[in-house]
């Protein structure tokens, strides 16, 4: 049973942020959530992934009500999310990547959701911070459900997130642990909610960019799609539909570009699959057929991604 909350409007929260070498974006991503959440009031965490660059002395220097959890070795992003929600004080806790910068009156917003007594959790509309990328359009009603968890930037309830274990290491270093998570919420019954009326400013993949090559980034991303079908798809014709789908994309990229990367990455799935079988989540009130009946989960969005 999900921890009691006093009225929404007057709950504390706890905001983590995971950073790696992030230091260029913290002081915008910190800036617009302090103005957000006072931290007289609230918490803020920064989960600090062994970074090499000057994250920890500029938190130090500019940001002094900020409590950092440093990490001797990295950890990754899953991870370091895992170190926060466990760090966190509040029932509530708003995860956001560091190259995510929350707008004035979005978190208030997000938090009115905490009254449905099924809410996993809710994000916003991500905005990219490039004028000429368009923007996605909000549903009529002001919101609707997401298969995916909020990763980039949204509100959770602490206690389900820790339930779940939070987001599956099999997908380290990135890419598809917020659908695996979505999946494991849903399957237990609960909602994640998009609220089109608020958004979050998303400096695109600033951070991944920086780290790691595009070939590296375009094999770890077909290899976790490949994973999460062996370990979530338990309907043999749907999976057989979305792998057959990862092996396409991988025979398309390599005729087109000559780029083997994809096809890379289906091996790299198929060395993890005894991994998949022990990462595998029992239990939960609902089976695959049940979340497939379900029209609010977007299931046939994922033949998509």
């Amino acid at each position: 049973m999900s921890e009691l909350l006093p009225r929404c409007e007057e709950e504390p929260i706890t905001a983590v942020i995971p950073n790696r070498d992030g230091a260029p974006l913290l002081r915008r991503t910190l800036s617009a959530l302090l103005q957000e959440l006072p931290p007289e009031r609230h918490e803020i965490l920064v989960v600090d992934d062994a970074s090499q660059d000057d994250s920890r002395a500029l938190l130090r220097a500019e940001f002094p009500a900020v409590r950092v959890i440093p990490l001797a070795e990295s950890v990754g992003f899953g991870q370091a999310c895992l170190r926060g929600f466990r760090e966190a004080r509040h029932p509530l806790v708003l995860l956001l990547n560091s190259d995510m910068e929350v707008t004035p009156g979005s978190v208030v917003l997000l938090r009115q959701h905490f009254q449905d007594p099924a809410l996993f959790a809710v994000g916003p509309l991500y905005w990219s911070d490039d004028p000429a990328r368009p923007r996605p359009t909000p549903d009529p009603r002001g919101y609707r459900c997401q298969l995916g968890s909020p990763a980039g930037g949204g509100l959770f309830r602490r206690d389900r997130f820790l339930q779940l274990g939070g987001f599956d290491p099999l997908y380290h270093p990135f890419y598809w642990e917020d659908l695996d998570l979505g999946w494991a919420a849903w399957r237990e019954g609960w909602r994640i909610l998009e609220d089109g009326r608020c958004h979050f400013i998303h400096r695109e993949s600033a951070t991944i960019r920086k780290l790691y090559p595009p070939a590296y980034v375009a094999r770890v991303r077909l290899r976790n799609r490949c994973l999460f079908g062996w370990k979530n798809l338990r309907s043999p014709l749907l999976l057989a539909r979305f792998q057959a789908i990862s092996l396409a994309r991988a025979l398309t990229h390599l005729l087109r570009r000559r780029d083997p990367s994809l096809l890379l990455g289906i091996a790299d799935s198929l060395q993890r699959l005894p991994a998949v079988w022990q990462s595998r989540r029992g239990g939960g009130a609902r089976d695959t057929a049940a979340i497939l009946r379900d029209s609010e989960t977007h299931l046939r969005s994922l033949l998509t991604l």
